[in-house]
């Protein structure tokens, strides 16, 4: 048997900080992506959190009306389905050999947002590869080259290429980065890297979401993802702050990501 000692090779840096990130989210009967943005220990347990979009575990989240019988009326109940993660193994970086799976709680969404946190159950065991959250010090730029990495049509999490387009689009009141490296079903909740020059670190900066249309037709290279400022502030608004990074001053109230 041979052993490959790969090394920080250019292809090794791409695997460890973007593919083997990526995760396949299966909630229910929908199919989508995540991304580990957190796996260490506390207080004695792993805790490891896996970012996505809500419409990929929407189905994992229901409300109903139930009597109370303190209220003395029915109210509105909210219950939450477990859903599963699938990490991808591999032989020589990149000959797929297999899965293996875990259970995981929502533990916050916002369905406006289309952003979802899960946290998987294993207190055992994390995973030694995990995201870096752009930082606010951190620029990005029109023009720079970006990777979406997800789970296309159920496929092991594959890396498609392009540049950041714009910036400021609107959806829906929210907003939203546009760039051309082309996402499909499958991918919504995945990952969309850049290479951080300053640090030699690819970083997530932002969450494929949705893709263009016309005429009833997707335009795939055309996709749409949640840049870091609404992930930051949806993290900050679920008392999820220790996922983000502490690097810059600007995480200090002294400034904010764009």
């Amino acid at each position: 048997m041979t052993t490959f000692a790969w090394g920080n090779t250019p292809a090794n840096k791409k695997h460890r900080e973007m593919l083997y990130t990526v995760v396949t989210v299966e909630s229910l009967g929908n199919l989508g992506s995540g991304t580990v943005v957190y796996s260490k220990k506390d207080k004695g347990d792993f805790e490891t959190f896996i970012l996505t979009n809500f419409h990929v575990v929407s189905s994992s989240v229901t409300i109903s009306k139930e009597w109370s019988p303190i209220e003395k009326k029915k109210v509105d109940v909210e219950k939450r389905v477990v859903v599963k993660i699938l990490w991808f193994n591999y032989n020589e970086l990149s000959r797929f050999i297999g899965t293996r799976g875990k259970t995981a709680d929502i533990v916050a969404y916002d369905k406006s947002k289309d952003i979802a946190l899960l946290k998987v159950r294993d207190k055992e065991r994390g995973t030694a590869f995990v995201a870096r959250l752009r930082p606010p010090c951190r620029s990005i730029y029109l023009f720079d080259e970006v990777y979406a990495v997800g789970s296309g049509l159920g496929k092991p999490p594959f890396a498609t290429i392009g540049t950041l387009s714009l910036m400021d689009e609107e959806i829906d009141g929210n907003r939203y980065m546009l760039a051309t490296a082309p996402i499909i079903y499958g991918n919504s909740g995945g990952a969309l890297f850049r290479l951080d020059n300053s640090v030699s670190k690819y970083e997530l900066i932002g969450i494929p979401s949705r893709v263009s249309a016309t005429f009833f037709q997707s335009v795939t290279h055309m996709g749409f993802s949640i840049p870091m400022q609404t992930v930051w502030e949806f993290l900050e608004k679920n008392k999820y702050s220790k996922i983000l990074p502490n690097d810059c001053e600007e995480k200090k109230g002294k400034g904010k990501p764009l």
